[in-house]
């Protein structure tokens, strides 16, 4: 193809944990498939000055996109005058002619129709809901879908999950993080899973093995924490993915292992108020919550 043909790529600053970057890409894979264009990767900005030491995951994943060079990651610094500049630049822009579109200034309704400029564009955002991507979800079922774990005690676990009749993964997030679910949350959607799902056995994964150990009451059925034997996070997205039907944190992560594994006949159960912008889809059950600061 002649320099000329190649069609303006579309760049996404990718950021925050690994339920963030998955939402990261995304968002860029929906546009620039939309648009017909090649997708590339601001691996750069979003790590240079993250206060929990993240980094890059999405590597390990079969994306369709190539990482942005050095030039086109606006500085690699949202601190860098390239960078400020044309977030500045973008809200004087006329909608048609902006190439710097950042989250807070464009609804899901308004992205699915982005018409932008015949030039680079980059996003800059989070974009946690899924209407942000539907279009494509079929493609980031396949891109996105966890590697099989290597590790021995992943595998074993792997292999219980697959095992039980009906395996549901239960997230918990209470570590460094803000706002944290009550145990209210947990135990009535544990009680509703149980309303649907009698022959559910409940795989436990999440940061704070402890609490969940002395707050959350499974009513007799089977129940396993995987919290301490799963170290690696792909791993454990992996194996809530095999979960037939999940009950979430308010976490981007638990969002992913959800939304990966959903199939028919599943349920996935979700705070209703989870302090953070990550919406649930419309089809998962909503479930009272407290939230605690």
């Amino acid at each position: 193809m002649k320099k000329s043909e190649v069609r303006p790529p579309v760049v996404a600053l990718v950021k925050g944990g690994l339920g963030n970057q998955l939402f990261c890409y995304a968002a860029g894979r929906a546009l620039a498939h939309r648009l017909g264009r090649p997708l590339l990767l601001d691996v750069m900005t979003g790590f240079r000055r993250d206060g929990y030491g993240r980094r890059l995951r999405l590597d390990r994943f079969p994306i369709a996109a190539e990482f942005a060079p050095v030039g086109v990651c606006l500085g690699g610094d949202t601190r860098a005058l390239r960078h400020k500049l044309a977030r500045g630049l973008a809200r004087w822009q006329r909608p048609e002619s902006r190439s710097y579109w950042a989250e807070t200034a464009v609804a899901p309704e308004a992205f699915v129709s982005l018409q932008p400029p015949a030039k680079r564009i980059y996003l800059n955002g989070y974009w946690q809901d899924e209407a942000y991507f539907r279009e494509v979800a079929g493609l980031l079922g396949q891109e996105l879908a966890p590697p099989v774990p290597t590790a021995g005690e992943a595998l074993a676990a792997l292999g219980r999950i697959s095992a039980a009749a009906a395996p549901v993964f239960v997230h918990v997030r209470r570590e460094r993080y803000q706002p944290r679910l009550a145990e209210d949350y947990y135990a009535a959607a544990i009680r509703e899973c149980l309303a649907r799902v009698p022959d559910a056995a409940f795989f436990v994964f999440g940061d704070d093995a402890e609490w969940a150990r002395r707050n959350l009451e499974f009513q007799g059925a089977p129940c396993e924490f995987l919290d301490d034997q799963v170290p690696d996070e792909i791993d454990t997205l992996h194996l809530m993915a095999a979960c037939r039907h999940a009950i979430t944190a308010n976490s981007s992560f638990s969002w992913w292992g959800a939304w990966l594994g959903e199939r028919p006949g599943g349920h996935v159960w979700t705070p209703e108020t989870p302090g953070f912008p990550v919406m649930a889809p419309g089809r998962w059950h909503r479930v009272a919550n407290r939230l605690e600061r």
